[in-house]
């Protein structure tokens, strides 16, 4: 299969090597045969990461084996930068790790920068200059590292730590997990508490991404713990404890129904953390405060199939109030799929130009997108979705 083969016929190229009808597969994800072959046929986006844990685990693979792995160029041509910026951290990180000692050390303020630069693209949704820019970033931190620069552990795990969520950016699912993995062991270098649970909150996302919601499960759980607050922690604590129960919901949620409780009550602790913190931080680069709650509260909706509770929650987002472009498109591509799967095309076009708007790569490397902008041009009704047509050039979506 191509690079951007879609999902559904993905499902369906296992599902016919497994010698599986519709039926059956469909009955053993607890779906009915008409959604499956809907889903195949590319008219309906799939409305749930559990629910795709679900097919990979009957058809014996993982995750990433039915999901479009993007970095074909927007309209033909070359390949992108990006993968070419991905396999350099992939040779920075495990090729070349020892690469960097042999710089002259930085200055603490010059490592603090390189390193602040990368996350202030990550958080404008710039991965390709991301993605360009580390491999000097991790080399710097190493050399500061080596020479004992004073902040150098620190420096390093942060940089460690936007590799690790750039890799699950790409779906580098293992590459994201073993770079979170050395994230952590050199945040512990640091002697911050806060920074090494930051770094856990990366590996979580990433067994996420690659399917392992237990072990994802497990981290933030023991995270969570190890920070607990108390009367004397103060809003930074506050928010990394919040962010951790975010992810926590999220992994909850996907797993089974039975973890909806679960879930709800991790939402709950995330909402008051959230209300102690306030408007306007930005603690750790985690984004975390009651607009951030509310932009999860939509996600978690979605995921658990209540279209009707997600669009509600998002009527009640306040976007301005939403630190970081990448995250104000994240929570516009929710709203794009729950207005798609209620086949509301002009709604769901719409919400998808504003999150492009906000952060074009954040929809470029979006399968959700790519899904969506397909199922719309299936049905499509121009009059009603005038710019469909030129979205799905920008994302080399075709049918």
């Amino acid at each position: 299969m191509d690079n951007d083969t879609p999902i559904g016929q993905r499902i369906r190229h296992y599902r016919t090597r497994l010698g599986l009808s519709q039926a059956t597969l469909a009955g053993l994800v607890d779906r009915s045969e008409s959604w499956l072959q809907k889903v195949e046929s590319g008219d309906l986006v799939m409305d749930s990461m559990s629910v795709l844990i679900a097919l990979a685990n009957v058809l014996k693979v993982g995750t990433w084996d039915l999901q479009p792995k993007l970095g074909l160029p927007p309209n033909g041509g070359a390949p992108l930068d990006p993968p070419k910026g991905i396999h350099g951290i992939r040779r920075a990180v495990l090729a070349d790790p020892h690469a960097g000692p042999d710089r002259a050390p930085p200055s603490e303020r010059e490592l603090s920068a390189a390193v602040e630069q990368v996350k202030h693209l990550n958080w404008d949704g710039s991965y390709e200059a991301v993605a360009h820019a580390l491999p000097q970033v991790l080399a710097v931190g190493r050399a500061a590292v080596e020479h004992e620069v004073p902040g150098g552990w620190s420096g390093l795990a942060g940089a460690y730590s936007e590799a690790s969520g750039l890799a699950r950016v790409f779906g580098e699912t293992d590459l994201a997990c073993a770079i979170a993995d050395k994230s952590i062991s050199t945040a512990l270098r640091s002697g911050d508490d806060l920074l090494v649970t930051v770094a856990r909150l990366r590996l979580a996302m990433a067994l996420m991404a690659a399917g392992w919601l237990d072990a994802a499960a497990s981290v933030c759980s023991d995270a969570a713990d190890e920070i607990a607050p108390t009367k004397d922690t103060g809003p930074e604590g506050w928010s990394v404890w919040g962010s951790v129960h975010f992810v926590g919901a999220s992994a909850a949620v996907r797993m089974t129904p039975r973890r909806m409780g679960d879930a709800r009550r991790l939402l709950r602790d995330a909402r008051a953390a959230a209300d102690r913190v306030g408007p306007g931080r930005n603690d750790y680069w985690q984004a975390f405060g009651p607009a951030s709650v509310t932009a999860n509260e939509v996600g978690l909706a979605l995921e658990s199939g209540d279209l009707t509770g997600a669009l509600r929650a998002a009527e009640h987002a306040d976007i301005d109030e939403m630190p970081g472009k990448w995250r104000r498109s994240r929570f516009l591509l929710d709203v794009a799929q729950a207005y798609g799967l209620r086949k509301d095309d002009a709604a769901a076009v719409n919400a998808l130009l504003q999150a492009e708007e906000h952060s074009p790569e954040t929809v470029r490397y979006s399968v959700i997108a790519h899904q969506l902008v397909r199922a719309c041009l299936k049905r499509e009704q121009r009059h009603r979705t005038p710019q469909l047509r030129g979205l799905a050039e920008r994302l080399d979506v075709t049918i």
